[in-house]
């Protein structure tokens, strides 16, 4: 399991970059794209993801949030996003990464929504008192960084509004590790410590452990045949990962993103990944 503060080293140093090579624009996303049907720019299919959960979040609530939590929220597109989707809500998000909190606050103020947008920077395993009352909690590719579901569950559910709703974007195994071969669990291997990830479930695994925390699973949806899994990019990335991996670069941020990267495409040419939107909802209200 990497540290915090490993984490927040990697994304302080490879942030800038996911901006300006990702092409995800105005969306700001460091997520994947997701190439649906409709979808014809980088842009949208970086923002896309933002529109799923805004639709599933009004669907399952009945109305949009006034409260609105991002767990890993990196530099705030999906707040953003959300904010002007929703202009009666108040939005904050948290992210481990001091640069990432920077950029959020520019953009925040830049597009005058610093005062319903708030990004702190901080770990969202370490839950404060009186966090409580978010109608939504987001976590979009964040929650495999805690150490095991448990955790990252204990957290969300802690900010939770009684009936509130949890969506959870993000990598998940299609099976359980134990059921693996050799070199598949190698290459699950890879994208932890590449990408300095804490835990790789199953989304069964997930929602099993949210029934034991209370929340019940109310949603799920597999989105793994938006993704575009052999860009050129993708194509590069099989020749520098492995290759940075044999000459132990991965402690540094650049190449372990690279090996990460290229062994989780990898994951998901072979079936051992799945993409998943899972949502649950917290008891009461």
């Amino acid at each position: 399991m990497a540290a915090p503060a490993v984490i927040a080293r990697y994304y302080d140093r490879n942030t800038r970059r996911f901006l300006r090579h990702g092409g995800s624009g105005d969306a700001l996303a460091i997520h994947r794209p997701l190439w649906a049907p409709g979808i014809v720019t980088a842009e949208a299919a970086a923002g896309h993801v933002n529109d799923l959960c805004a639709e599933t979040a009004e669907r399952l609530l009945g109305r949009p949030p006034g409260r609105v939590a991002d767990l890993g929220c990196g530099v705030g597109g999906t707040l953003l996003h959300l904010a002007r989707r929703w202009p009666l809500a108040r939005l904050e998000g948290l992210t481990i990464s001091p640069e990432q909190a920077r950029i959020a606050a520019r953009h925040a103020g830049s597009r005058g929504l610093g005062g319903r947008v708030a990004v702190q920077c901080g770990d969202f395993l370490q839950q404060e008192a009186g966090r409580a009352g978010a109608e939504l909690v987001v976590a979009i590719e964040s929650h495999v960084h805690a150490p095991d579901a448990a955790a990252f569950l204990r957290a969300a559910a802690g900010r939770l509004a009684p009936g509130g709703v949890l969506l959870v974007v993000d990598d998940m195994l299609s099976r359980p590790e134990a059921e693996l071969t050799g070199p598949q669990r190698r290459r699950i291997s890879a994208i932890r410590q590449g990408w300095r990830l804490g835990h790789l479930g199953t989304a069964d695994g997930l929602s099993e452990a949210a029934a034991a925390d209370g929340l019940a699973e109310i949603a799920r949806r597999d989105l793994t045949g938006w993704l575009h899994l052999y860009r050129l990019r993708d194509r590069a990335l099989r020749v520098a990962g492995p290759l940075a991996d044999v000459l132990g670069l991965g402690r540094w941020p650049l190449f372990g993103n690279m090996i990460g990267g290229n062994a989780l495409t990898c994951a998901y040419r072979e079936g051992l990944m799945r993409y998943t939107l899972l949502a649950f909802r917290a008891p009461g209200g």
